[in-house]
């Protein structure tokens, strides 16, 4: 070492002590106590809040997180994440009662987030992206003085150093945060859609708090433990929530343009630009970023078959039991051969829950799973979370509920039980519940992918295609996995035997075409204009052929019988007849095919409602023929034909005699000695029958048909022809002077009260009572609100947003406040129709056939007089 060095040591020692030593006396000699550093101000109260931190938690990844023993967490915010995108998505880790989710279920849709920072606080905000504006365009300035993306929360700062800031997340997270509670807000509109009322609890902090955290380089995990107090002491509430933070990507997925003529979910935008007159609104498809690999890039553009960049995942839930966990893989990489026609080869795949990765996390949003859940429910869904900038599905899972298997039981033995003794059982065969659940299983992997309900795939088959072998060897029930279509009721005794496919398609033509159309990257296209030729053209080359067809689905109303659920072929009155003979010949074997030796009746009472509920959907699919539209998607300039099509007046007069035929000749399915094995009988024949009554005169389908009958009086009803026929139908027996049974008694009187409800001329109640029985025509809107309400499995899990219109995802048919015909026209209708009718009775009562039917005209002629007296 130099000397010079080492000469100046110990002055340097002397200067860093701050002592002035006394000369002539040796530093070597004197031991000299270091005084310590007193720091002040911000570095002090840095220092201080970093000691307090000293036995947390430290997880370090996208943002450094600190969980200390007291469950406090704390955030490090450096200042490179920020003004990042993140989505914020909350799922249920597990919970006390399944009322309102199960585990797994998301519990608030996803927010697109950021966040900002000034010297005080950070600021989490909600990012729009509903609405945009070209960058370069003039208007852009107005437009973000008007689209500020709003606050949803502020944190203050705790600390700060020279990379970023800290935050204490812990109220946010483990409080009562209303905007990520899982206590559900009252919502009308999505009741009405199927929601049940949700529970209502009181947050209780002591019982609450941050459970555990985990980070990693894009996202962080967060679980917490929400408890509630009810309105009964005895049932507490508690909810572990896991929230997930995960950064967007910074280069956007490309988008792509939604169009209703294929069934994608998609999200809404609202573009503004000076260029053209006013916002044009569009929407953009759901879908995986599924590209090839950067070499491969030619490859594919040249037609070859090549692997994904990124492929698509799901792993199966652990507690699946091992029977059934081939079916769930089988049915999620049946999907393979519609992404073979996209151009990807393997591209989804099915994993087994890893058991030797401790960074797998099924809450992880990073990962799509199959989630089992030991709950009474019967049903499954397949929700996604998506990039709200894109459409892109970040994750998707399948939440399959344990009683699902008690479904598909029952859906099989109802349907196929008289052509199939393999399933005249109370227990299936493994084989026979594989075939089942395969479809369950890629049905919903479907919705995971994008694609919404297509309702109407099954109307392109025929009846004879659906008891053709070959035919349904090839194309199953429908050319689509996505409609609700199920096993073939069509078959008939024998047609097994002859090699008739009894169940639906692994993946039909459509779902082929679809995930063609919006998976397959177009060569050159730059923008999504570029691409609308091609998408078109893809869409053209299969006009013609309705296996290719989207049915768009329908709540709260049926006005198309060509888009329907669990429907089969594209006569529903010949398919009901075939249905209904095979039901029959169930019904004489019920107790041998679906008893259960030794057990109490009551086991044997779900059977008979699904049998009951079987017949009752095939009533319902002909409902829609009367006041009947079929809608088809049509574009300008492109001689598409119209967008409305009335039901032609011949079918709706078959319509009309084959649904009052159902009500007349229903009691082969209440045989009284199985009605007295069951202490409370089921009672539904009397409810059906004054559904058919609501049904033929409902004002807005006698709306429909009126303006069918302008629009085309030829071969559609006038509507004047159209009550003729009604009436005359429903009052046949009175017309032919026969005895009225309970049925046509039961018929006439849902037919007065119908018409005395619309005549207004009912004096009103004094005062209302709670427990005032429904009107027929309340009754029946309640019915069509049951039937539309899509039946299982699916659940609500693609409808909540449907309660907000800037949420929607999907392009549904929601039929609420159809238009009514007129009380001009209504009400001196009816009013004529109830004097045509109390004379008629006053005609026929002295020759009536019975006592019975001569009290029955005799209170009628009364109380329609009473109203008439009204007037």
């Amino acid at each position: 070492m130099d000397r010079r060095i080492i000469a100046l040591i110990p002055l340097v020692a002397t200067m860093l002590s701050g002592v002035l030593l006394p000369q002539g006396i040796s530093a070597k000699k004197k031991k000299v106590t270091m005084p310590k550093v007193e720091l002040s101000g911000a570095a002090k109260d840095s220092a201080d809040f970093m000691k307090n931190l000293k036995d947390a938690k430290v997880c370090k990844g996208m943002f450094n997180t600190y969980f200390d023993k007291k469950n406090k967490l704390w955030i490090e915010l450096p200042d490179s994440v920020l003004d990042c995108t993140y989505l914020l998505v909350n799922r249920v880790n597990s919970l006390s009662t399944t009322k309102d989710y199960v585990a797994g279920q998301m519990a608030c849709n996803p927010m697109l987030i950021r966040f900002t920072r000034d010297d005080n606080n950070v600021y989490l905000h909600l990012i729009q992206t509903a609405s945009e504006v070209p960058a370069d365009d003039p208007i852009k300035v107005s437009f973000d003085r008007n689209f500020v993306d709003p606050v949803l929360k502020a944190f203050k700062i705790a600390n700060k150093n020279k990379d970023g800031v800290f935050i204490d997340v812990t109220s946010f997270f483990g409080g009562n945060e209303k905007v990520i509670s899982p206590i559900k807000e009252a919502n009308p509109l999505a009741k009405l859609l199927g929601g049940k009322e949700g529970i209502k609890g009181t947050f209780y902090a002591d019982g609450s708090s941050i459970v555990s955290v985990k980070s990693f380089p894009e996202n962080v995990e967060i679980k917490s433990r929400l408890a509630y107090t009810t309105s009964s002491a005895t049932q507490p509430y508690t909810v572990v929530m896991s929230r997930s933070i995960v950064r967007l990507p910074d280069e956007p997925m490309a988008m792509r343009i939604h169009d209703n003529r294929v069934g994608y979910f998609s999200e809404l935008k609202n573009k503004y630009s000076s260029s053209t007159d006013g916002a044009k609104p569009y929407e953009v498809i759901t879908r995986h970023r599924l590209e090839p690999r950067d070499e491969d890039r030619e490859a594919y553009f040249a037609g070859k078959l090549v692997e994904p960049k990124k492929k698509i995942v799901f792993y199966v839930d652990s507690a699946f039991p091992e029977k059934w966990r081939g079916a769930v893989k089988e049915g999620i990489e049946y999907w393979n051969t519609a992404f073979e026609a996209a151009g990807f080869k393997n591209a989804i795949e099915a994993r087994d829950y890893p058991a030797d990765d401790p960074d797998f996390d099924p809450d992880d949003i990073r990962y799509s799973c199959v989630r089992y859940c030991v709950t009474p429910t019967a049903n499954a869904m397949g929700p996604s979370y998506t990039d709200p900038r894109t459409g892109e599905i970040l994750g998707a899972d399948v939440i399959w509920y344990h009683n699902i298997l008690e479904l598909v039981h029952n859906w099989r033995f109802t349907q196929t039980a008289a052509v199939d003794p393999r399933v005249r059982t109370k227990v299936f065969a493994d084989s026979v519940m594989y075939e089942s659940l395969t479809y369950v299983a890629a049905h919903e992997i479907g919705h995971c992918l994008g694609l919404m309900h297509n309702m109407g795939a099954s109307h392109s088959f025929t009846l004879d295609n659906l008891r053709d072998p070959e035919f349904t060897q090839k194309h199953g029930t429908t050319p689509s996995i996505m409609d609700y279509a199920r096993n073939n009721f069509v078959a008939q005794p024998g047609d097994f035997e002859r090699g008739v496919r009894l169940t639906p398609p692994p993946v039909g033509v459509y779902d082929i075409h679809a995930i063609n159309w919006g998976y397959r990257l177009i060569p050159g296209a730059k923008t999504m204009e570029d691409e609308k030729p091609t998408l078109e053209k893809w869409i053209r080359e299969k006009d013609g052929d309705k296996m290719y067809e989207f049915g768009a689905q329908q709540f709260l109303g049926l006005v198309d019988p060509t888009d329907q659920t669990e429907d089969l072929g594209n006569d529903h009155l010949k398919a009901g007849d075939m249905s209904i003979s095979n039901l029959k010949i169930i019904m004489d074997n019920f107790e041998d095919w679906a008893g259960d030796k030794g057990e109490h009746y009551e086991s044997l009472s779900d059977m008979y409602k699904a049998v009951v509920s079987q017949y009752l959907r095939h009533v319902g699919h002909v409902y829609p023929y009367i006041g009947g539209v079929e809608f088809k998607e049509i574009r300008q300039g492109m001689n598409d034909g119209d967008a409305r099509n009335f039901i032609p007046k011949a079918r709706q007069r078959e319509a009309m005699k084959w649904l009052l035929n159902q009500a007349r000749t229903c009691d082969w399915l209440t045989p009284p000695s199985l009605m007295a094995k069951w202490e409370e009988p089921y009672e539904w024949k009397e409810k059906m029958q004054r559904n058919i009554v609501a049904c033929l005169l409902i004002s807005t389908n006698l709306q429909r048909i009126k303006e069918g009958g302008r629009l085309d009086p030829v071969n559609n009803y006038k509507l004047r022809d159209y009550m003729d026929d009604a009436i005359h139908s429903i009052f046949e027996a009175t017309y032919k002077g026969k005895a009225l049974d309970a049925t046509e008694r039961n018929l006439q009187a849902s037919a007065i009260g119908v018409m005395v409800n619309y005549s207004g001329l009912k004096p009103k109640e004094q005062k209302a009572s709670s427990s005032k029985s429904l009107s027929i025509v309340d009754e029946f809107a309640m019915t069509l609100a049951e039937i539309t309400v899509p039946q299982l499995p699916c659940g609500l899990a693609h409808l909540e947003s449907a309660a907000d219109p800037d949420e929607a995802r999907s392009f549904l048919r929601i039929l609420l406040n159809q238009t009514a015909l007129p009380v001009t026209e209504m009400q001196p209708m009816m009013t004529a129709r109830l004097k045509e009718i109390m004379n008629l009775y006053k005609t026929k009562r002295a020759s009536a056939p019975d006592a019975d039917t001569r009290d029955f005209y005799d209170y009628q002629i009364l109380a329609i007089g009473k109203i008439l007296k009204n007037d």
